[in-house]
């Protein structure tokens, strides 16, 4: 039985696999009129619109104020937690912006409320190049977000009703040198790896203009040879989405930090199945944002990781939605 067949629409893959787990435990999905479906056991039941099943258990509140990155960015800062400065520009207020930024320069643009690490441009330090990755988000969004830049390794903690479930270590888009191939030949070479280990959601690289404009900050070109054993970053953000890579991390990260997180994501009211961002830099933590909605925690990352250990998150989420199920599970 497909996913589609039980809820009459396409769905991403997280959700393709939440309605799969919650079938097999026995949980009744309904399509219903204008592509939503429902969702019931035992008296428990969820209305699931545009697919996502996350938003309907989170509260309208919890996705309203993180999809707003500098509003999330204001209350965690208010209530004591660790978050970057950051605030939001008109598409047109391109100097505005630069006078913000020039005092903390290096910093971060990108679009106010998207996801999946698309135009996200970091560490910017010249005015030329500002205004160019302004202008290539403003093309796109009518509103610019610029926020102060934290250096430190990027990490998604994934919380799951009142618990961190899984930890994954999120690298950029990158390649190691052999001493021999260019850069160009590098890419290739590990998008065929890509290709043969099938892991669904770690796609092929592209070698496009943001990849061009972060290798020149090393001096490098698509055509530059790396060192035998250089490992070379390719993009500036870390998302899986544009090529990054997940590494298993979640029996190494400290009870410390995660108790740090689950507590920040218990300060946004009503955010019960939530994605945190998070930077690590020694003991010192940044929390970046909170992906509850439009479209969700990618929560497949912990599933389908390129290293390490896989962690049943899709199945912490069934036993959240229906407790009542924990007890039936069916391997």
């Amino acid at each position: 039985m497909k996913a589609k067949d039980l809820t009459g629409r396409i769905l991403n893959r997280s959700n393709r696999m939440i309605v799969l787990e919650a079938h097999k435990r026995g949980v009744e999905i309904t399509p219903m009129p204008n592509k939503r479906f429902k969702m019931a056991y035992n008296g428990k039941s969820y209305l699931i619109r545009r697919g996502m099943i996350v938003n309907s258990y989170n509260t309208s509140l919890a996705i309203e104020v993180t999809n707003r990155k500098e509003i999330t960015s204001r209350m965690l800062r208010g209530k004591g937690f660790p978050a970057p400065e950051n605030i939001v520009f008109s598409n047109t207020d391109v100097e505005r912006a630069w006078a913000w930024a020039q005092p903390i320069l290096p910093v971060v643009i990108k679009p106010y409320n998207d996801a999946k690490g698309t135009d996200v441009y970091v560490e910017i330090t010249e005015y030329d190049e500002f205004v160019h990755c302004f202008h290539k988000v403003g093309e796109k969004h009518k509103e610019v977000l610029i926020e102060e830049y934290i250096s430190g390794k990027e990490y998604r903690f994934t919380y799951v009703k009142n618990e961190i479930v899984g930890v994954a270590h999120r690298i950029p888009a990158n390649v190691t040198g052999d001493g021999v191939s260019t850069i160009a030949e590098l890419v290739e070479n590990k998008n065929k790896e890509r290709e043969h280990r099938k892991n669904p959601i770690h796609i092929k690289i592209k070698l496009d203009e943001e990849i061009e404009r972060v290798l020149s900050k090393l001096n490098y070109t698509f055509q530059t040879i790396p060192a035998d054993g250089e490992m070379v970053y390719l993009r500036s953000n870390s998302n899986v989405s544009t090529g990054g890579d997940a590494i298993d991390v979640t029996d190494e990260i400290s009870f410390e930090i995660k108790e740090t997180v689950r507590k920040a994501v218990r300060a946004i009211p009503g955010a019960r199945i939530c994605g945190v961002d998070v930077l690590i830099n020694g003991e010192d933590i940044h929390i970046l944002e909170m992906n509850v909605g439009p479209l969700g925690p990618m929560l497949t990352m912990h599933h389908f990781p390129w290293v390490g250990k896989k962690r049943d998150v899709i199945g912490k989420v069934v036993d959240a939605l229906f407790p009542d199920t924990a007890e039936v599970k069916v391997e």
